[in-house]
């Protein structure tokens, strides 16, 4: 038996120079000529054994039978593989003449170019179990076993198909297909053996079983064969350093001989033969099919070129159900994310979307956890890192590894994980910039696995001697891998990345309505400065005549004086009490302090009592109202009271925004469980834009406008406010500016009614007795926050000054309390501090505000004493959050 040779001049196994060891394997012969003239220039050593005389300067044509055909497709071929630069099947039969006697005539061959010579590497023609068996076997696997693939559902039922035909062909006794991961390791998906073998189905290869150079080979020379590890080389004559040639480049050889390492890893199998094919898609290594023999085995070359063919079938074949797979898994996916965006609306939040299906979204990419996180919001699933924690790793992608981040030993880097049981995460941003992103974890998982060889081998650190020796041990022992989870591997990230198209759209949508609030909350901004406006010029109207009345009583002493003046006096004073009283009904229903007394009321009882408190308003302007009542008296249930204010507003807006003689209609109709009363005007109508503002506080279409002719123009917020403690809805309709307007009014019939309705304005989301405090020295965006904090029936303070606030604090005794950052005198961070030393600070939740929400002013108010911080404006949803 050959012993392992000492004296090697490289220093590592991949360093081994093994596409030009200038020999050959003897079982077949090679000879090598020129370009130019097909002379002959080198031979392997064994070719002695078969011509009688010296081939060595003869045209390689000349040692070939006289067959002009042969000759012509030989010569075509040569250009072929010049061409291609691939390895060309032929066949070929020597000159008898030039031969020793009782030498084979007929020779199997492939040529192929080397670089500065033709190569022709012969076989003798042999046959194999029966002539044709290889290519029948080869047809019936593409018309029977093929077919079936579609059918089967995972790679390795397809693989031990593979694994058997491979076996038939080359009756080796073990045959095994080995897929390559991405570190280059191996593991062993599918084995057809002899019952006598030990198997080595489901086993782990370390990547140094096949070094770098080896498996480069294998992309480009994809079958190799040692029919015999104790069989001598033939040398390649004349040799390199006889000649000073440059050595033979055999890349496309399918005789070039083995490294003796890798003979010696054979021999240490206790095999004597091997044959290799391999699996490549893409131009990539995708796996090998290795066979094992533990006698001499030679396969003709024919076979081996037909394993060949089929090695390109058996990597498409693999390479197609993969992804057959991915696309199944894919397709699973896309289709659980379109129903997971089909449910997400207004009334049904993302947040809530998932997590009603948590274990089937965990499920798409097996994890045990999921983060979503973004400026306004973060949505969590099982079991995950503390978001600070996964801030970090975040952070930490950005400036070394880049995205998607993948971990699945994150107990290395960061040990606290480990207290979460949490041992592999990946990140993958929506907005880097903004450092949004989604991530997924999962738990540490204890597994065992089986490598090949002894556990305490040498490693590539070891001493030369060591590590140029080839495996020695084949036993198998067991590894148990622990701290880490199962790794993310590609199709992983192909499924977080569909998965993120739903809150990638999220945060779109997200950003977009804090626009629009923001604009929402400029316009209101406007709006209660024009309200502001209005209201100091409607009080002053009637001040003027009051005040000038009371000057003329204290000079005049006549009857008839004093009675118009205080007939003036009286009239002024009760157009400010109206003014005043609807002010303090809509703040009343606003903070919820509006007890109705509910009974059942004629429609047209109501209607009757409001067209009473209109008269005045309807005949000054000379306009024709109509009331089409119905058949049938017909109930509503509700506060009589209300009722009539509700509609005496709604015709009184109709009679003052409609010129003189004008026509009014009122109708009444039935639906279901509801009534329903419209009014229509002729009037100057509303602009489209405005519609969505005719019941908003501090509105008034063309509030300047000589139509208005004086009024706050808040009846119509009054209307919808009560029209929703009735659980009822009111609606406004016109085509445009001269065209009139029709309001609509639906109310429940019956208590019944009533009960199953819900108010869609008016929300009790928290306790009563709430109270909240804002500081801020920006005094209208105060004004605005105790407005959307007392709309939620809370009681609201706002202070302006900072060194007011703490007196005001301990008067007040709020709950919660938002201060500003950015105050002058005292900010916000200096103010908490001096706040939260108080003795009534007890139970008291501070949050901070300010124009600016990056990292730095979240860790500085945290550091401060706030429970949290918000990026201005506040929106009435942070606000109802924060109270409930």
């Amino acid at each position: 038996m050959s012993q392992f040779p000492q004296n090697f001049n490289f220093e590592r196994c991949e360093d081994e120079p093994i596409h030009i060891p200038e020999s050959v394997q003897s079982y077949g012969f090679l000879i090598a000529f020129s370009y130019k003239d097909l002379k002959i220039e080198i031979v392997s050593e064994n070719c002695n054994s078969v011509f009688a005389d010296e081939i060595i300067g003869e045209n390689f044509l000349d040692i070939l039978s006289s067959d002009s055909d042969e000759r012509t497709f030989l010569e075509e071929t040569f250009d072929r593989v010049s061409a291609s630069k691939i390895r060309l099947p032929i066949q070929l039969h020597l000159k008898g003449a030039l031969l020793k006697a009782g030498e084979e005539i007929d020779y199997l061959a492939v040529v192929y170019d080397s670089g500065d010579h033709y190569v022709v590497e012969l076989e003798p023609a042999t046959e194999f179990r029966d002539v044709y068996s290889a290519e029948q076997f080869i047809k019936l696997y593409s018309m029977s076993i093929a077919p079936r693939f579609k059918e089967m559902t995972s790679l390795g039922e397809m693989a031990r198909e593979m694994v058997s035909t491979i076996r038939y062909l080359t009756n080796m006794d073990r045959v095994v297909l080995y897929k390559f991961n991405e570190d280059y390791s191996g593991k062993v998906i599918a084995e057809a053996k002899a019952e006598d073998m030990e198997s080595y189905q489901d086993l782990y290869f370390p990547a140094s079983d096949i070094p770098k150079q080896a498996r480069e080979l294998y992309k480009t020379n994809w079958v190799r064969l040692v029919p015999d590890t104790e069989l001598p080389p033939a040398k390649l004559v004349p040799s390199a350093e006889e000649s000073g040639r440059e050595r033979l480049d055999l890349t496309r050889s399918l005789l070039r001989t083995f490294s003796p390492i890798h003979l010696q890893y054979i021999r240490n199998q206790g095999l004597r033969a091997s044959f290799s094919i391999s699996l490549v898609t893409d131009g990539e290594l995708y796996g090998l099919i290795s066979c094992h023999h533990r006698e001499a085995c030679y396969i003709p070359q024919n076979v081996r070129l037909q394993c060949e063919n089929l090695s390109q079938l058996f990597s498409w074949h693999l390479l197609a159900k993969e992804e057959e797979i991915a696309k199944r898994k894919k397709d699973v996916t896309d289709k659980a994310v379109d129903a997971m965006l089909d449910k997400i609306g207004p009334a049904n939040p993302i947040s809530r979307v998932v997590k009603s299906g948590e274990r089937a979204f965990l499920n798409a990419l097996n994890s045990s956890g999921f983060v979503y996180f973004s400026q306004y919001e973060t949505i969590t699933l099982g079991s995950t890192l503390p978001i600070e924690l996964i801030k970090d790793i975040f952070s930490k992608a950005v400036s070394e590894s880049g995205f998607p981040y993948t971990n699945d030993s994150l107990y290395d880097d960061y040990p606290e994980a480990r207290e979460h049981g949490i041992a592999g995460i990946m990140i993958i941003p929506l907005f880097e910039k903004k450092q949004y992103f989604t991530a997924w974890f999962r738990k540490e998982t204890h597994r065992v696995q089986k490598w090949i060889g002894a556990d305490d081998e040498k490693s590539e650190d070891a001493p030369k001697a060591e590590r140029l020796k080839p495996r020695s041990a084949f036993t198998i022992h067991t590894r148990a891998i622990e701290g880490r989870s199962t790794a993310f591997d590609r199709t992983d990230i192909d499924t977080a990345n569909r998965l993120n198209r739903m809150f990638l759209v999220y945060a779109l949508d997200v950003q977009e309505r804090m626009h629009i609030s923001i604009q929402e909350l400029e316009k209101q901004d406007n709006y209660r400065n024009e309200f502001l406006a209005t209201l100091a010029h409607e009080l002053r109207n009637p001040l003027g005549p009051i005040m000038s009345g009371a000057s003329i009583l204290e000079t005049v002493d006549d009857d008839k004086t004093r009675k118009r003046v205080t007939a003036i006096i009286n009239r002024q004073a009760e157009y400010m009490s109206k003014l005043i009283n609807d002010l303090m009904d809509v703040s009343r229903i606003t903070r919820g302090k509006v007890k109705l007394e509910f009974e059942r009321l004629s429609i047209q009882d109501v209607l009757s009592d409001s067209l009473e408190i209109v008269e005045q308003q309807v005949k000054s302007k000379n306009h024709d109202i109509t009331v089409n009542c119905l058949e049938e008296d017909v109930t509503v249930y509700g506060d009589k009271a209300r009722l009539s204010q509700i509609f005496s507003n709604i015709i009184h807006n109709a009679a003052k925004y409609t010129k003189e003689s004008g026509k009014i209609d009122v109708d009444i109709r039935k639906e279901g469980v509801t009534i329903v009363v419209s009014v229509k005007d002729n009037g100057m109508g509303i602009p489209e834009d405005r519609l969505k503002d005719v019941f908003n506080m501090f509105t008034q279409i063309e509030a300047h406008s000589t139509h208005t002719k004086g009024g706050l123009g808040i009846g119509l917020t009054l209307v919808s406010k009560l029209v929703a403690l009735h659980h009822g809805e009111v609606s406004v309709m016109s085509e445009g500016i001269d065209k009139g307007s029709t309001f609509e009014v639906r109310l429940p019939i019956s208590k019944t009614a009533f009960e199953l309705s819900e108010s869609t304005e008016i929300e009790s989301v928290v306790h009563s007795k709430s109270k909240v405090m804002f500081v801020d020295d920006n005094a209208d965006l105060i004004d605005a926050y105790c407005l959307l904090a007392e709309s939620m029936g809370v009681s609201a303070l706002g202070i302006t000054s900072p060194k007011e606030a703490i007196d005001a604090f301990k008067a007040f005794k709020p709950n919660f309390v938002f201060l500003d950052i950015g105050m002058p005198d005292i900010d916000g961070y200096e103010l908490v501090k001096m706040l939260k030393a108080l003795p009534e600070v007890e139970h008291v939740k501070f949050y901070s505000q300010s124009g600016w929400g990056s990292e730095k002013y979240v860790e500085d108010s945290k550091s401060a004493g706030f429970d949290k911080h918000f990026v201005k404006p506040l929106s009435k949803e942070t606000i109802k959050s924060v109270l409930s």
